[in-house]
C-alpha cells in the first residue's frame, strides 16, 4: 500500500460506511463523545480516554493502569520536553540519560519506551536508531500513559507500556500568547490561536519558537514548532480533522551525558567531580539539525445503526543530521583518570538520517445487547510503514576535565553503517467489553499482526514475522466508584535487527496485573494501585559479534497514584513506584539473577498546590518533591548509582485583565545528581537548577 493510500484510506472508508449506512442494525450505541476523550482534562478525576481501549471510556473502565495529564500538569513546571512533564507520574522513569534537549528518554515499568512505545493520537511514532520524531509538549493537549503490554490493541510495542500524545485540536475560541525566558539567557515565544467558523468548521494555529543559550557550556541554538489544524463536517455528517506538525531545530548538544562513573557518581583523587555544566565537544564542529513534518487526517462518522467509524491516517518525514564528541572513559578508554588533568578519550560521532513513515488505524465500534449482557464491540485494522535511510561514521579525539579546550575538527572514518531499512506492519484486532449485573466488566482482546522487516546495504536481510496477541480482564465497578480488576495481556516487539546479529524472531512475553481504581462520580479525589509481573523473552544478549536471543527479563512491581482536591484551594498529588527487575536467562550465566542497569528500585513523588482566595485571589503556589532510588551502574551489579531527592517550586498569578505570570524553579537546591548509568562509561547528570519565568496573555 502506498503512503498516500494509507493517509486517504480512512477518509475513503468513512465515505463507504456513510453510503452503506442503512445496511446494518446491530444495536444502540451509548458512548461518550470522542471529542471529550481527546479534549481538555480540567479537574476531572476520572476523565474519558481512548488510550487502552481505542473507544471512548472513562479511565476506570480501562483494565490496565492509566495516567492522564492535561495541560495544567504539563505546564506546571514549564516543561519543554515530554520527559520533564512525566517526572511526577507513577511507573515512568524520565530523564533516563539526564538533561538531553533533543530526545525524550523514557522507561515504563523498567523497559525502554521511547523507541517502540510512543504514540501520537493513538498511532505509533516508531523510532529506530536516530530516526525519530520530536514532539514539542506545547502542541499536546494531553499525555496519556498506559502501563503494561498493549500489543492486543497496538501491535508491536514496548512491554512496559506506551505513552500516547494527544494533539491540540480545533474547537472554540482560543487566544493565547506567551513570552518567557530562563536563567540560562534563553527565551521563547508561544502562541495558540483558534476559533469556530460557523457551526461545523473550526481552525487552530499553535506554535513555539525558542532560542538562546542552554544550561551547559557551548550549548546554544534555535528551534521552532508550528502545528496548524482544521476541522469540518461534511454534508453527510462525517467529521474530519486535519492536523499538521512541523519542527525545525538548529542547535548544539548538551554535555552532561555519556560521562564516566568515576568523576560523576564517585569523586576522583585528581580533580574530584566533573562539572555538570562542562561540555567536551567542539563548538565549531558540533551540530544538531532536525527538519521534520507530519500531516494527519482524523475522520469520525456516527452511523444510523448506532455504531461509529473513526480512523486516522498520517504521513511523516524527518531529516536529522548530528555530529558531536562524547567521552568514552579516560585516556586509553580507561574507567578512571590516569593524570591530574583527567584526559578523556572522545568518540567523534556523525550520522545523517532520513525517515519516511505512513500509517492508518481504522476502527468501527458500538454496543450490542444479548439478553442481560451488553457488548461494547470494537473491530479494527491498522497498517504502518516505516523507512529509515541512515549513515553513521565515527572518529576519535581527546579532551581534559581540568581546563577543557575545543578538540578541533576530527577525521571521520568511512561509514560503518550505511543502509536503508524498511518495516511494514498490518494488524487486525477485535475487542469485546462486556457489562452485566450491577457493575461487572469483562474485557477480551484478540489481534494478529503480519510484519515484514528488510534492510539494504550494511547487514542486508529480510525477515517475516506473524504474531497473535491477546488480553483478558475482569473488573467490578461499585456504586461508590471503586473498581478492582485483574488482567492478563501478551506482547510482541518485532526487532529491526539482522539475523546475522543473532535475531530471528520478535521479543515476546506477557503480564499479569491486579489493581484497583477509585474515583467516585463527581468526587474530588482519585486513587489507583497496581501490582504486576512482566516476563520479557527472546531478549538479545551477548557482545558483538556473538549475539543471541537467549535473554529473559522479569519485572515485578507495585504502583500507587492519587490526587485530592480539598475544595478550599489545596490540592495534593502523589505517586509511588517500587520495581524489582531481574535477569532470568542470559548467555552469560554470571548475569542470571542480576538487575539490569538504569532501573531505579523506587521512585516517589509528592506535589502540593494552593490557590488563594480573598485579597490574594489569582495567586497559586506549588511545591514538589521527587525521589529516585538506587540503581545499578554495571551489568554485574558491582557498582551502584545513589538515590537522589529533588525539590521543585512554582508560582502563578492571574491578573484580572487576562494576563498571567508564571515562575517555576526546578531542582531548587541545584543538587548535583546522576540519573543513571548504562555502564561505567555512560553516566548522566540530571538537570541542575532551572528558573523559568513567563507571561501569558489570554484575550
Amino acid at each position: 500500500m502506498g503512503a498516500a493510500g494509507l493517509l486517504l484510506l480512512s477518509a475513503a472508508t468513512a465515505a463507504y460506511a456513510q453510503a452503506e449506512d442503512e445496511n446494518f442494525d446491530l444495536g444502540t450505541l451509548t458512548l461518550q463523545n470522542q471529542e471529550d476523550a481527546t479534549g481538555p482534562v480540567g479537574a476531572d478525576m476520572n476523565p474519558p480516554t481512548v488510550t487502552g481501549t481505542k473507544a471512548p471510556v472513562t479511565v476506570s473502565e480501562v483494565p490496565q493502569s492509566v495516567s492522564v495529564l492535561g495541560r495544567e500538569k504539563i505546564e506546571r513546571f514549564g516543561a519543554n520536553r515530554v520527559s520533564e512533564a512525566l517526572r511526577y507520574t507513577a511507573g515512568v522513569t524520565s530523564d533516563v540519560f539526564g538533561d538531553d534537549d533533543d530526545y525524550d528518554w523514557l522507561r515504563i515499568r523498567g523497559f525502554q519506551a521511547d523507541q517502540t512505545g510512543i504514540y501520537l493520537d493513538n498511532a505509533q511514532n516508531l523510532s529506530f536508531a536516530f530516526g525519530s520524531f520530536f514532539i514539542d509538549p506545547y502542541t499536546i493537549e494531553r499525555i496519556e500513559v498506559l502501563r503494561g503490554p498493549s500489543s492486543a490493541l497496538y501491535g508491536g510495542s514496548n512491554p512496559g507500556g506506551i505513552v500516547n500524545y494527544v494533539s491540540k485540536r480545533p474547537g472554540g475560541r482560543i487566544r493565547e500568547l506567551t513570552f518567557g525566558l530562563n536563567d540560562a539567557t534563553g527565551a521563547y515565544l508561544e502562541f495558540d490561536y483558534g476559533n469556530d467558523i460557523g457551526e461545523d468548521r473550526a481552525y487552530r494555529l499553535t506554535g513555539r519558537l525558542e532560542g538562546g543559550d542552554k544550561y551547559d557550556a557551548l550549548n546554544e541554538g534555535l528551534r521552532g514548532t508550528f502545528a496548524p489544524s482544521y476541522k469540518f463536517t461534511t454534508d453527510g455528517g462525517t467529521e474530519v480533522t486535519l492536523l499538521a506538525n512541523i519542527h525545525i531545530a538548529d542547535e548544539k548538544h548538551n554535555g552532561s551525558s555519556f560521562l564516566p562513573y568515576q568523576g560523576t557518581v564517585t569523586p576522583t583523587p585528581q580533580f574530584g567531580y566533573i562539572d555538570p555544566d562542562a561540555n567536551f565537544s567542539d563548538p565549531n564542529w558540533d551540530s544538531y539539525e532536525r527538519r521534520q513534518a507530519s500531516v494527519s487526517a482524523i475522520v469520525e462518522r456516527e452511523l444510523a445503526n448506532g455504531f461509529t467509524f473513526t480512523g486516522i491516517g498520517r504521513l511523516g518525514y524527518a531529516d536529522v543530521h548530528e555530529r558531536y564528541y562524547y567521552p568514552f572513559g579516560y585516556a586509553g578508554y580507561a574507567p578512571g583518570p590516569g593524570d591530574a588533568q583527567g584526559t578523556l578519550s572522545l568518540i567523534a560521532f556523525e550520522h545523517d538520517t532520513q525517515v519516511a513513515t505512513a500509517q492508518t488505524d481504522l476502527r468501527y465500534y458500538g454496543t450490542v445487547s444479548t439478553g442481560p449482557v451488553e457488548h461494547d464491540l470494537l473491530f479494527g485494522l491498522d497498517a504502518r510503514y516505516y523507512e529509515i535511510d541512515e549513515m553513521q561514521a565515527s572518529g576519535f579525539g581527546t579532551n581534559q576535565v581540568v581546563g577543557p579546550r575545543p578538540p578541533g575538527t576530527p577525521v571521520i572514518g568511512a561509514p560503518y553503517q550505511d543502509a536503508t531499512t524498511k518495516q511494514r506492519q498490518v494488524g487486525l484486532y477485535f475487542q469485546d467489553q462486556m457489562r452485566w449485573g450491577s457493575g461487572w466488566i469483562a474485557t477480551a482482546n484478540l489481534r494478529h499482526d503480519f510484519v515484514k522487516t528488510s534492510q539494504d546495504g550494511t547487514g542486508a536481510f529480510s525477515r517475516d514475522d506473524s504474531e497473535t496477541s491477546w488480553r483478558a480482564a475482569l473488573a467490578y465497578e461499585t456504586a461508590a466508584g471503586f473498581t478492582p480488576y485483574v488482567s492478563y495481556s501478551s506482547f510482541f516487539n518485532p526487532l529491526i535487527t539482522s539475523p546475522a546479529n543473532g535475531v530471528t524472531k520478535p521479543e515476546t512475553g506477557d503480564q499479569v496485573e491486579v489493581g484497583f481504581k477509585w474515583a467516585p462520580e463527581g468526587g474530588r479525589f482519585s486513587l489507583t494501585g497496581a501490582a504486576f509481573e512482566i516476563n520479557r523473552e527472546n531478549v538479545v544478549v551477548g557482545a558483538f559479534p556473538n549475539f543471541s536471543q537467549l535473554g529473559e527479563v522479569r519485572s515485578r512491581g507495585v504502583e500507587l497514584e492519587g490526587e485530592y482536591d480539598f475544595g478550599n484551594g489545596l490540592y495534593l498529588q502523589a505517586s509511588a513506584t517500587f520495581l524489582d527487575a531481574e535477569v532470568r536467562r542470559d548467555s552469560n550465566a554470571a548475569l542470571i539473577g542480576t538487575t539490569p542497569t538504569l532501573i531505579p528500585e523506587t521512585e516517589l513523588s509528592l506535589l502540593g498546590t494552593y490557590a488563594f482566595s480573598g485579597a490574594l485571589r489569582g495567586l497559586e503556589l506549588g511545591a514538589g518533591i521527587r525521589h529516585r532510588g538506587e540503581s545499578f551502574a554495571d551489568a554485574a551489579n558491582t557498582l551502584k548509582v545513589p538515590d537522589s531527592t529533588i525539590y521543585d517550586l512554582y508560582a502563578s498569578y492571574a491578573f484580572q485583565n487576562g494576563l498571567e505570570a508564571n515562575l517555576s524553579v526546578t531542582n531548587v537546591a541545584d543538587e548535583r545528581y546522576v540519573t543513571g548509568c548504562q555502564t561505567v562509561y555512560v553516566c548522566s547528570y540530571g538537570s541542575g537548577r532551572e528558573v523559568n519565568f513567563s507571561v501569558t496573555s489570554r484575550f
